[in-house]
């Protein structure tokens, strides 16, 4: 451009539309830039906070820490016949007793992962059969499992279907048993309690259908591990998933439990022949140790801690109802005692999450933040709600150091975002 020369006048732009849409996609982008932020606080500040994400993930017990604190003490592969070895593999063989021990199997029946997703993955294999039974040739899952079943495994999309969930959130078994009849031997999944809602699934009435049909069961149990009391018997299960960081183990540790006799079971990752042949690779020992540590600890604390927790669930849900027309989500089915999945009218889940977190509350959404798009829950979809009702859905779990005080704080948060999130806004103080 010559000296003194005028430049071009700039384009005018159009003004951007406001819209939901907008605003979702906004709000969405704050809690990842928020979540970004605020990892630079300092340790105090997390102090006065509040974490009700319990199903999210949970703190690290301290027998967890010092479990693998002691672990990454040792040097050796757990594969080598050395005397280093030799006592990583301890660790690794105690890790897994105790986490047969907690579910009711046998050690030898517990394939460690790197955590829940691959454990579902890994569990979802055409194939799998019974010693003197056929192999599973389609899967069959309900509708609200989480998205690392709802993927299939490997299973061929065409092999595939969903089993419907009544309105509590609960599978519907006169729905089941036609799909079971309808082709050859299925592999079906149900989780043993849902990861949004708390509702617990009737697995052994499920179990019973299946295993009539000649088909086999995967139990998707992370949620519920350490919640509630179950095993192998009781869930009569052929797969089991579990996960370390639900029970105040680490992350990236998980955990698949075969049943006695269950056979075809094809590794995903092949090379060495750890876990038995089924998952190759040197094992995570720190993570594994503190899974077992976790283990432990949840199975010990798990009656007392159910019993205090559900009373504290029990009063957080009374406050959220002292506002006009608070919906809880399968609140008339049995549910896990730690979580209240909730809505009210006009109210819009992302929103409400981050007024929480900026009142020092940590909770979440029962919809998705993918791609800079707040979806709505699948969940809550199969359950037959409308997507306007799934997108103000807010999550709160709680965990064994939730204290009354937590839920006094989380209430008054709750009555300052009511009057201006919720239509009507007034609170019932009656």
């Amino acid at each position: 451009m010559s000296r003194g020369s005028k430049a071009p006048a700039a384009r005018e732009k159009s003004p951007v539309p406001v819209t939901s849409d907008l605003v979702s996609v906004v709000n969405c982008r704050y809690l990842a830039v928020k979540a970004a932020t605020t990892v630079v606080a300092a340790d105090s500040s997390m102090a006065d906070r509040v974490y009700l994400d319990w199903n999210a993930t949970t703190p690290l017990r301290q027998e967890a820490k010092a479990a693998m604190a002691a672990a990454w003490e040792l040097i050796g592969n757990p594969s080598s016949v050395h005397s280093e070895g030799r006592r990583a593999r301890r660790l690794l063989e105690d890790a897994r007793n105790a986490v047969a021990k907690a579910v009711g199997s046998r050690p030898q029946d517990v394939v460690f992962l790197s955590g829940g997703t691959e454990a579902n993955a890994l569990a979802l294999t055409p194939g799998l059969r019974r010693a003197a039974g056929a192999p599973v040739q389609r899967l069959l899952m309900s509708a609200i499992e989480h998205a690392s079943v709802l993927a299939g495994g490997r299973f061929a999309t065409e092999a595939t279907a969903a089993i419907h969930v009544t309105r509590a959130g609960v599978i519907d078994l006169n729905h089941l048993r036609p799909l079971l009849a309808d082709g050859p031997p299925a592999l079906v999944s149900v989780m043993l309690a849902n990861n949004e809602t708390g509702a617990i699934q009737p697995v052994a009435d499920v179990a019973a259908i299946v295993h009539a049909a000649g088909g086999l069961l995967h139990v998707d149990a992370i949620q519920a591990f350490g919640k509630i009391p179950f095993d192998l018997a009781s869930t009569q299960a052929d797969l089991v998933t579990l996960s370390a960081h639900k029970i105040g183990g680490p992350k990236g540790a998980g955990a698949l439990v075969l049943a006695e006799g269950v056979e075809g079971l094809e590794a995903f990752l092949r090379g060495g022949g750890q876990e038995l042949g089924r998952r190759a690779g040197t094992e995570n020992i720190a993570g594994i140790a503190g899974f077992g540590a976790a283990a432990k600890a949840a199975m010990a604390a798990l009656k007392a801690d159910a019993a205090r927790v559900r009373g504290l669930r029990d009063r957080l849900e009374h406050g959220l109802r002292q506002t006009p027309d608070v919906l809880v989500f399968s609140d008339d089915v049995k549910r896990l005692p730690n979580t209240v999945l909730f809505t009210a009218p006009g109210m819009k889940a992302e929103t409400a999450v981050i007024g929480f977190d900026l009142g020092g509350i940590a909770v979440s959404s029962g919809s998705a933040c993918s791609s800079g798009k707040v979806q709505p829950s699948h969940v809550l979809e199969a359950m037959g709600y409308r997507s306007e009702v799934s997108q103000g859905a807010v999550r709160l779990s709680l965990g064994w150091s939730t204290t009354e005080t937590d839920v006094d704080l989380t209430l008054k948060a709750w009555r300052k975002l009511a009057d201006t999130l919720v239509k009507g806004g007034r609170r019932n103080t009656a």
